[in-house]
């Protein structure tokens, strides 16, 4: 080959490895972290919900990284600041509110997803400048005290069921007094700080009171076959706070769908991946509740539901 051929053949060739190198260059694709805080339906729904949608908003273009602390609050931040050290990682997903404090505590640049947390404002978390933005599970406490009045028109007093080392259902469970007082209910409150407390908590709390009321809390959703099995077994009624949990044996809920709130999440982070900042897309409060009633428990307390 004569040297002027053979230096036009080279051209060919690297024009061609450029094209394919340079100009052919693929879309980039996002990684997202998910930190999940333990393993129970809604938080489950709330991260499959965001997944599916943030993936079809961004056309596929997105990879996730997840990781579930199994309610170890050590464990969070463990992977938080896993999430925070990770270059290709350039955003967060945090599900419920003890992965959220880990998350917002370990993370201040990249932005931070939340969902599944009952009161964020409350935690400290908002302010001027925020890289966090999302969605919210506040209950409805006025529209639950309604609730069991129509479902328990004789109850006097309600007992209310929760974790003390979780900040979310210490929020809840003082909002569910004041209403449950505004309707001249009484309550008393039963403190369970792990699945083996549950047995002989449940029993005192069907001795105080006519019926049992749990807030989003994440211990006790994680164990509510038990916890729904011991209320049964004391014929108390069980109100909880996530529809999701009815169908583990309680008797009724009154909240939001969190596939729902996991959807709305994803689009408004689809719309921080795109330019706008979390502080201006702000916290997206629940537009809507839905009432879930378990047939068979009401059979079994034999309690007739007037719809």
């Amino acid at each position: 080959m004569k040297p002027l051929h053979a230096f036009a053949f080279i051209i060919v060739i690297l024009g061609c490895f450029f094209c394919y190198k340079g100009f052919s260059k693929p879309e980039s694709v996002c990684t997202i972290g998910i930190i999940q805080t333990a393993s129970h339906p809604a938080l489950d729904q709330a991260r499959d919900g965001f997944m599916t949608e943030i993936r079809r908003l961004s056309n596929h273009k997105v990879d996730f990284v997840i990781q579930n602390a199994e309610g170890s609050l050590s464990q969070a931040h463990i992977i938080a600041e896993s999430f925070h050290t990770h270059k290709k990682i350039k955003a967060i997903f945090a599900i419920g509110t003890p992965a959220v404090l880990a998350a917002a505590k370990a993370e201040k640049q990249k932005p931070l997803f939340i969902a599944a947390v009952s009161d964020p404002e409350s935690l400290g978390i908002i302010h001027p400048g925020t890289n966090i933005c999302g969605t919210t599970d506040q209950v409805n406490t006025d529209a639950q005290a309604e609730l069991i009045l129509k479902l328990v028109p004789t109850v006097q007093t309600v007992s209310i069921l929760y974790n003390p080392g979780e900040n979310n259902s210490q929020i809840m469970v003082t909002k569910m007094q004041q209403s449950l007082e505004k309707r001249g209910l009484k309550n008393a409150t039963f403190g369970v700080h792990a699945e083996n407390e549950i047995a002989q908590t449940v029993a005192a709390a069907a001795r105080k009171g006519e019926v049992i009321l749990i807030p989003n809390d994440n211990l006790l959703a994680g164990a509510m076959t038990l916890v729904a099995k011991e209320a049964l077994k004391k014929k108390c009624p069980l109100f909880v706070s996530d529809i999701a949990l009815v169908e583990k044996g309680a008797l009724a809920a009154q909240g939001a769908e969190y596939s729902d709130l996991g959807k709305n999440t994803a689009e408004m982070a689809h719309k921080v991946l795109s330019g706008e900042s979390p502080e201006k897309v702000g916290i997206v409060h629940p537009s809507s509740s839905k009432l879930i009633v378990n047939q068979s428990v009401l059979d079994a307390l034999e309690i007739i539901h007037v719809r």
